[in-house]
């Protein structure tokens, strides 16, 4: 029996990850083996290694798992094929070749519209790689047979020549890219985005590539700091300023055409709200604290300045392949944004980095 190196989070234990050598998963007919080359931490994987986010999504334990409370996490996942199941004939798929992983599974039930339409990331049932499925922090993934019939394994292009921590980046990007898809950003608006992590700077991104003037306001000085190495138009201090009145006084007094954001605090919403101009757009891209999720939100602003307000959660495939062609062109550079490579052994203090806010990390890849 050929082994591999995995990290198991103990999903009954706050901070406790364990590297453990176990079974190498055994590819079936229609399974395809990857051999991981890197995954990124996400922040939602930081949460669940603290223990403030349930790893089990109510399901344990994973499927074709390794044991009850046992978890493989991580699923911003780079990897080379190994080995194609016997009874797979997609003519993309190729032994050695590298490729990325869509991370939603849909139910894939004619009678699921979400399915049917292909937003597999709405699907009720959605069981994600990194959750339901083990994911990208061991040596090896398996994508199994319900994964492979949904078209999850994206090829990266032969001609590429970005690097494997650079190509993780492609997961959060598309989740970006899905936020930003209702926004219909324009030349010369002025975009909002409060939040200096790694989606946040993403966002700013993709926003000054349309030729938006963008506005990175944060809270932390030191992630501000950091967030200036970008060269964005403005820069906000949360922390000792205010919000409304800054954007008003860059904006002159006209407000934002969109705000972005990109932080788990309410009235960041309920504030960017206030400062949005005639028609603006106004997307609730982060999730909000479930004890503090309902927001208090004028109507007549909504009503009298026409203000649209979207969410965006998590991405498509079409949006995986749109991330890589630009992470691949290089239109999207990530080499400010992945500031730190970790071997697997060493997760927990690559966990440990990325959780610290007052540190100099922002996405942190795991190379296993």
């Amino acid at each position: 029996m050929q082994k591999m190196k995995a990290a198991f989070l103990y999903a009954d234990r706050s901070k406790h990850i364990e590297i453990e050598n176990v079974a190498k998963p055994v590819c079936k007919q229609n399974d395809v083996l990857i051999k991981v080359s890197a995954c990124a931490i996400c922040g939602t994987d930081g949460r669940m290694y603290e223990g403030t986010k349930d790893a089990t999504k109510g399901s344990s334990p994973q499927i074709r798992g390794y044991g009850k409370g046992k978890f493989i996490i991580g699923h911003e996942i780079v990897g080379i094929i190994e080995e194609i199941g016997s009874e797979i004939k997609n003519q993309e798929y190729e032994v050695g070749s590298k490729v990325i992983l869509v991370t939603s599974i849909g139910c894939q039930k004619e009678e699921c519209r979400p399915c049917r339409e292909g937003n597999y990331n709405m699907c009720a049932n959605n069981q994600p790689i990194g959750y339901y499925y083990p994911g990208g922090f061991a040596e090896y993934i398996l994508v199994q047979d319900r994964a492979v019939k949904q078209g999850v394994i994206i090829p990266v292009p032969n001609e590429s020549h970005v690097s494997d921590e650079h190509l993780a980046m492609v997961e959060p990007l598309s989740c970006a890219i899905n936020g930003q898809s209702y926004l219909n950003i324009q030349r010369g608006e002025y975009v909002a985005v409060v939040g200096a992590g790694p989606i946040g700077l993403m966002h700013c991104l993709l926003a000054k590539a349309k030729g938006a003037k963008v506005i990175l306001a944060e809270y932390s000085e030191e992630r501000l700091e950091k967030a200036k190495e970008f060269g964005f138009d403005h820069y906000i201090p949360t922390k000792d300023t205010d919000l409304i009145q800054n954007i008003s006084e860059i904006t002159k007094g006209e407000g934002i055409d969109v705000g972005i954001v990109a932080c788990s605090v309410s009235k960041v919403a309920e504030d960017l709200l206030v400062a949005m101009a005639m028609k603006g757009r106004l997307s609730f891209f982060a999730g909000f604290p479930k004890q503090n999720s309902v927001l208090k939100l004028d109507g007549n602003i909504i009503h009298y300045k026409e203000v649209s307000i979207y969410g965006a959660f998590a991405s498509n495939k079409a949006q995986f392949g749109e991330a890589l062609k630009l992470i691949v062109s290089r239109k999207i550079l990530m080499d400010k944004i992945v500031t730190h490579t970790f071997p697997l052994e060493n997760i927990v203090e690559a966990m440990e980095k990325m959780l610290d806010k007052k540190g100099n990390a922002l996405k942190v890849v795991i190379k296993p």
